[in-house]
């Protein structure tokens, strides 16, 4: 089937009108997309914003030494490794008591500086600072789960 010249220039300009209106949809939909992913899911959190908000309390609650706040967002056993060597604190009393020898100036510091957003994150949880905490979701709550000194 032969094709006359005129009818081939206009199926020329509708296709390139469709290619053009593709092409420039593109950008919206992979933002829109990239907007959408959880960055923390490999990290058995599921929803990021509240993580983020979350993460966000931790702070002010560090910064104003609210062990009570702080230490209802601990999974116990709480892993404490300090020179190659673990120990766990058993409970919230405990943290409690050994708050000042756990939470240090060097851990308060790493989350008092961290941006969220700029977390490390893998299978074990998200990483604050050089490793000093690590937190995750334990139901339907954020925790800290291991501390390094």
């Amino acid at each position: 089937m032969w094709i006359s010249k005129k009818t081939f220039v206009k199926l020329g300009a509708a296709s390139c009108f469709l290619f053009a209106h593709m092409w420039t949809s593109l950008p919206v939909t992979i933002a829109h997309a990239q907007e959408s992913t959880n960055r923390y899911e490999v990290a058995g959190i599921t929803d990021p914003h509240a993580f983020e908000s979350f993460f966000g309390k931790l702070q002010k609650w560090v910064s104003k030494g609210n062990k009570e706040a702080i230490a209802r967002h601990v999974q116990f056993p709480l892993r404490v490794n300090k020179d190659g060597q673990s120990r766990f604190i058993a409970n919230e009393k405990q943290f409690d008591a050994e708050y000042d020898q756990i939470m240090t100036e060097k851990v308060r510091h790493a989350l008092q500086q961290q941006d969220v957003k700029q977390t490390f994150v893998n299978y074990q949880g998200v990483m604050v600072g050089s490793g000093e905490l690590w937190l995750r979701q334990n139901g339907d709550k954020f925790v800290i789960v291991a501390v390094n000194l």
